[in-house]
């Protein structure tokens, strides 16, 4: 992707991102961090996993997403709001590349890797790097010291000394073997994994 590409994506992006979810753009940056991470080592297509990070997200900013917010862990992708934010992403990133005149094969795929971002299960359904790449990054952020910050503010404070967190940690751990495919995916999972102290007690 060139870079006057990237710049005008990011002048669409960032300020419907700041429209959604606390932290939304910050967690669109890192993505973007890990996305590039990945690319350097993984046989994906920048010109879908790039456009693809930068937009995931945006539909949050069209959607009323206490449901999201007030659901315990597990139960998060359970609720109308985690599905209709990918539907609505898909469509504000449709409407922003065209307005870029990417091309339209290119806006197909990227919104069909959007419309099922948070799905992991449809996400591999695709059989596609660049989509897994997507997933990997945006999962990437679900570890880290960085992310202990991005779950503070969507949730509260106290959301690390609640019941919920223990619940968040089965799901993280279980998550380092179903979401990361890639072997570079898979060693930055872990490295970040530990630096919250998932794995100090196996």
């Amino acid at each position: 992707m060139t870079p006057e590409l990237e710049k005008a994506i990011i002048a669409k992006a960032r300020p419907i991102l700041e429209k959604g979810r606390n932290g939304d753009w910050d967690h669109t940056l890192r993505t973007i961090e890990y996305g590039k991470t990945l690319l350097a080592s993984e046989n994906g297509e920048a010109d879908i996993v790039i456009p693809a990070l930068y937009l995931h997200d945006t539909g949050w900013s069209a959607i009323d997403y206490q449901d999201f917010i007030d659901a315990p862990p597990a139960k998060k992708k359970e609720t109308r709001s985690l599905w209709r934010h990918m539907e609505e992403s898909a469509r504000i990133a449709g409407e922003i590349l065209r307005e870029l005149n990417v091309d339209p094969d290119k806006i197909t795929k990227i919104t069909s890797i959007i419309a099922v971002h948070d799905d992991p299960d449809n996400i591999l359904a695709l059989n596609d790097i660049s989509a897994t790449l997507v997933m990997e990054a945006d999962r990437l952020d679900r570890y880290g010291l960085r992310s202990v910050k991005r779950y503070e503010d969507m949730f509260g404070p106290d959301y690390f000394k609640e019941s919920a967190w223990i619940e968040g940690v089965t799901m993280r751990r279980d998550g380092l073997k179903e979401w990361f495919k890639t072997a570079t995916g898979k060693a930055m999972s872990l490295e970040m994994a530990k630096q919250i102290g998932l794995l100090d007690d196996e």
